[in-house]
């Protein structure tokens, strides 16, 4: 039975179809706003999912590049831009866009989800044997294995009748030459023959205990314990005692990480990842971790009942130590301390001091800026898209109106845009002005318009501060047309 024809399944258990189906992980996503179309790059390809009617469709040669609200011939829906389309021109460093409006494909056109997965995970996912995870200065020589099979316990003993053989040999040519002469020239090979057959013997028999390195041994000491419960936002205490080995502490250092699995062979989303150094010594090393899953990842993460959550250590990339956690809750709203009124909003937004506006509202107004979480105070690394909005009680038009009065143009208005990848600019080139973005190898215009104002405006709405303020999305739409103008020019 198909996923269509069961009970309607969540975006992450179509996701999971797919990823099953395809037999890779299709990341990253791009979403459409509504949250009906996502799209994802698969060898070279594009696969697109509508997750409202659980179907999808795969289309050659093209790869995901954004969504838009119109295509540029003013045609409004749930455009999908893709480029590299082979048809045009394929060479670099020029890409060619093309425009897909989803809404319109034909029924034919699309495919019912694959077989949904079997249940829920109900346990993580399994680790890979790696016991000797740690490099130690000098490196431990592996234990010899015991025989298991029939043909190798037969080969052991003829091995061992052959060692023992050579030690007698070895033997018997030493006391051969016991009574001196020309019988000491048996000395010399005597020797030779029994030491290689004692050492062989000693080989052959120590195999026969299987015993664990030190090293093995060290780690099935290994001893972690965490905090009652992980909470987003909040460090989360991790304590891991390690048995020593001779001079070195086992592990060196300690990298932990909090992961949330909702698909069974999922990779999983890691959240947050802390190191620590030993903090005690003597016959076990302690060390105290404390991770922290920022805020604003809260937005990313899935909340359903189904979602694992696990601690995990890991060497390298590689865990080797995997905890299953209690699920935590969703983190409550900031309490704003601080609301900044409308002409200190619009004055900071102007000025590109939108971020240092959100830390002074839920910290106070005597916040410093910074990028982490020190004590009691949130940093703007920390805040959620929502408590970013609820800060701002201007709106984008209410901002351009100010902007167009205060001769806000005449201060951002460029001749020719810079090199700067990943900017915007505006220009003012042929008669017209222009929203440049700027890429690697060329420049669109992402905007166009023979009216200042208009061209302010459409400037204004693709700030990064622009999505915290109310209308943002409706003089967006106004602005767009005509759509994305592909005027690549070279750098």
């Amino acid at each position: 039975m198909s996923a269509a024809e069961g009970p309607p399944l969540s975006l992450p258990q179509q996701i999971g179809c797919l990823e099953q189906h395809f037999g890779v992980r299709l990341a990253p996503l791009l979403s459409a706003t509504g949250g009906r179309f996502h799209a994802a790059r698969l060898h070279g390809d594009t696969l697109i999912l509508d997750a409202a009617l659980s179907r999808w469709a795969l289309r050659p040669d093209v790869s995901p590049f954004a969504f838009e609200p119109a295509t540029p011939e003013g045609r409004r829906g749930t455009v999908l831009v893709v480029e590299g389309d082979s048809r045009h021109h394929p060479f670099p460093p020029f890409t060619d866009l093309d425009w897909w409006m989803l809404e319109d494909w034909p029924d034919g056109d699309w495919s019912a989800l694959p077989a949904a997965p079997q249940g829920t995970p109900s346990s993580l996912p399994a680790l890979r044997p790696r016991r000797h995870v740690f490099q130690l200065q000098p490196p431990e020589a592996p234990a010899p294995a015991p025989p298991a099979s029939a043909t190798e316990w037969a080969a052991f003993l003829v091995a061992s009748g052959v060692l023992a053989l050579l030690t007698a040999l070895g033997m018997r040519a030493v006391l051969w030459s016991l009574p001196g002469g020309w019988l000491l020239l048996w000395a010399l090979p005597g020797l030779f023959v029994l030491a290689v057959g004692l050492t062989g013997l000693a080989r052959q028999l120590a195999s026969l205990r299987r015993r664990p390195s030190g090293l093995a041994s060290a780690l099935d000491q290994l001893a972690v314990t965490c905090d009652a419960q992980f909470t987003v936002g909040d460090p989360f205490g991790v304590t891991v005692q390690a048995a020593r080995l001779g001079d070195h502490p086992l592990p060196p250092m300690v990298m932990a990480r909090v992961v949330q699995y909702t698909l069974p062979g999922h990779e999983g989303t890691a959240l947050a990842g802390a190191n620590a150094a030993p903090v005690s010594a003597g016959l076990h090393v302690t060390y105290g971790v404390t991770v922290h899953a920022e805020r604003r990842l809260a937005d990313r993460v899935d909340w359903d009942d189904a979602a694992l959550w696990a601690l995990e250590l890991v060497d390298g990339s590689e865990p080797y130590v995997r905890i299953l956690l209690p699920s935590p809750h969703p983190p409550c709203p900031l309490p704003l301390v601080y609301r900044p009124d409308r002409a200190t909003q619009i004055s900071m937004l102007l000025a590109g001091c939108g971020d240092e506006l959100i830390l002074k509202a839920y910290n106070g107004p005597s916040a410093s800026s910074g990028l982490a979480r020190h004590g009691e105070a949130v940093y703007h690394d920390d805040f959620t898209e929502a408590e970013c909005r609820a800060v701002f009680t201007v709106s984008i038009q209410e901002v351009a109106t100010a902007a167009w009065e205060r001769g806000w143009l005449a201060t951002v208005l460029q001749v020719q845009p810079d090199s700067g990848e990943g900017t915007r600019h505006l220009v003012f080139d042929e008669g017209e002005y222009r929203v440049v973005d700027t890429e690697r190898f060329w420049q669109p215009v992402v905007y166009a318009s023979p009216e200042a104002r208009e061209a302010l405006e459409g400037f204004l709405v693709r700030q990064p501060w622009a999505p915290w303020l109310a209308g943002t999305e409706g003089l967006l739409d106004a602005r767009t047309a005509p759509g994305l103008v592909d005027h690549p020019q070279a750098h």
